[in-house]
Parts: structure tokens; sequence; C-alpha cells
């Protein structure tokens, strides 16, 4: 608490504002080990955390001596210190920070593909991801919802080369086929484990941002708006339905009493006019006499 704001009005503006920036990752802090996905990820890879990234520099690639310069870092950008507020302008902010991550995410990976010798980029299976674009807070919720999906399902085009065991002097040195067999298995697992590993990276970046965007809180909140709009209109009219079968039984059962009492009336009436035919047959002459 010592750094919330409301207990820094008696500092300086430097001193405000310092505390204010580390309340800000304390939040983040807080916000991570409350999410028990996020707080799996950290944990699971805390050693390349502290070693400061995948290439432990902060975020570019590697040295360029192998394939693995074409993969991005994203390890830094996975705490919410790295950006500053959500203005449009500001080149530090949400947007131009990830904005530009998502770029170079598949720059790479449009660089990599290129590097293995293929000609055209748009031939890349994931080529779609150049299509959409992180945006701004005045965009559209169509390209906003169009870019999330496109990066939830990141799947990278490179073949992980780098990562083999044996190089093609080794298999080829091979001393049968057999063995050949083992050191090209044992190859695909590496690029295999590998590739999993950068689109798992990639996938947990992408959770991260959308959890942050307040483009997406707003839409589910007014997804959660229209919803409670709809349940509140369907109990409404389901209060109307119910009093318009008050309404209907009510007068059904004036109109069954009325009826019911008519028919009753009715009955009265042949009762009496029955009555008064057994009053006239006590005259009738039965055999000649008279009852």
């Amino acid at each position: 608490l010592q750094h919330h704001p409301d207990k820094s009005t008696h500092k300086s503006p430097e001193e405000q504002d310092a505390s204010a920036a580390e309340f800000k990752l304390i939040q983040a802090a807080y916000e991570c080990l409350s999410d028990p996905v996020e707080r799996k990820w950290y944990d699971e890879h805390r050693d390349m955390i502290l070693r400061g990234g995948l290439h432990g520099n902060n975020g570019s690639g590697g040295n360029g001596g192998d394939g693995s310069s074409f993969l991005f870092d994203v390890m830094p950008y996975q705490f919410a210190g790295c950006y500053d507020g959500y203005s449009d302008d500001d080149p530090d902010g949400f947007y131009a920070v990830y904005g530009s991550v998502f770029e170079q995410i598949f720059q790479g990976e449009k660089d990599g593909f290129l590097s293995e010798g293929n000609i055209d980029y748009n031939d890349m299976p994931n080529a779609h991801l150049g299509e959409v674009s992180m945006g701004n807070s005045k965009s559209d919720w169509e390209d906003i919802s169009a870019f999330y999906a496109a990066w939830e399902a990141f799947s990278s085009c490179l073949s992980y080369a780098w990562e083999d065991i044996y190089h093609l002097y080794d298999i080829k040195e091979a001393p049968n086929r057999r063995i050949r067999r083992l050191m090209e298995e044992d190859n695909r697992k590496k690029r295999k484990t590998a590739k999993k590993e950068r689109i798992d990276e990639v996938c947990a970046l992408v959770r991260f941002v959308k959890k942050r965007d307040p483009r997406v809180k707003k839409q589910r909140e007014k997804i959660q708006r229209e919803q409670e709009q709809r349940q509140a209109e369907k109990m409404r009219e389901a209060e109307e339905r119910k009093k318009e079968v008050a309404v209907a039984r009510e007068e059904w059962r004036a109109e069954a009493e009325r009826n019911m009492a008519e028919q009753e009336a009715a009955d009265l009436d042949a009762g009496r006019i029955r009555l008064a035919d057994l009053d006239s047959d006590d005259d009738y002459d039965y055999g000649g006499c008279k009852r």
C-alpha cells in the first residue's frame, strides 16, 4: 500500500511518478499470480525470463549465426511494464509497442521462409498474418476480432532446421541405413519440439495482450450488457405472458360461470315446465277412471 497513489500525495512529483510506476508493476505481478494460466507459464519459463528472454537481449533476434535469428524474442513483452498507457500517439503506448512486436514476429517468419529457398512469401501457410494489424483505440471491432482470431491460431512456417542434432555430413557418413534413419528421426523430434515451443510462446503473448486490451474489455462489457438486456427482455416478456395467461384464465372462469349460471337457469325453467306438465297429468283418465 505504500506505493498506492492515495498514499503518495505528500511526495514530490518525481517521487509520485516513481511510486505510480512501482504500483503499476505490483498490479501487473498480482494479475499474473491471480491468473492460473499466466502463473503456470511464468513458472515454466522462470529461468529464461531471469536470463533476459529467449536470447537474453531484450527482444531482438539472435546473433545471426543460425536460423533462430528469425525468432523475434517475445519474452520481454509479457509484463505490463513494457508499455506506458493506451494513447494512440505515444510510441511507448500499448498499441504502438505490441503493433511493432507482432509485425516483427511476422517479419521473422517471412524472412525465415524466404531464406529456406522459397520465392514468394505469399505461399507461406501463415501469410494471412500480414493482412491483419493491431490497430488502435479507434479500430473497428471487426478488425480487432480478425486480428486476434488470426494470431490465436498462430503456427510457425519455419523448418527449425537449425535445431538439428545431426547435420547433413553426419547423416551422410552414417555406417548404415538404420543409423541414418535414427539420426533423421532425432532431428525431426528436435524440430517438432522447437516449433511447438515457439507456437506456445507466441500464443502466450497473444493471451497476455488480449487480456489487457481495453478494446476487448469494452466489447465484452458490451456483450454482457446486451445479454443482460436480452435476459431482462425475456423476463419482461415472460411476465407479460404470465399476466396474459392469468387474464385469459380469469376471463375463461368468468365465462364458464356465466355459462353455468345460464345453464342452471335453463335447467330451472325446464324443471318448472316439467312440474307444470306433471300437474296436468294428474287429471289424466287411466282406464276410464281418474287417478
